[in-house]
């Protein structure tokens, strides 16, 4: 998953997903900027903002959700 999640952070144009763990929590990345993978590989550090960090270890990540496409007001 760590695979995947590096996949999301580099794609252009980056496209907002969440970070789901194996206990179900949540963890939106709006921005690239917003998470990175730690330099072993092993975990994923996700910044929120409010200041906050989140480390996550790679065997915890559960899943990756893209965030649906906002709807543009016409």
């Amino acid at each position: 998953m760590i695979v995947d999640v590096k996949h999301h952070l580099q794609s252009r144009p980056f496209e907002p997903f969440a970070i789901v763990t194996s206990a179900g929590q949540r963890y939106p990345v709006p921005t690239a900027e917003h998470a990175g993978i730690h330099s072993r590989g092993h975990r994923v550090l996700v910044w929120l903002d409010d200041g906050s960090g989140i480390t996550i270890a790679a065997l915890h990540v559960a899943s990756i959700q893209k965030d649906p496409p906002k709807k543009r007001k016409g």
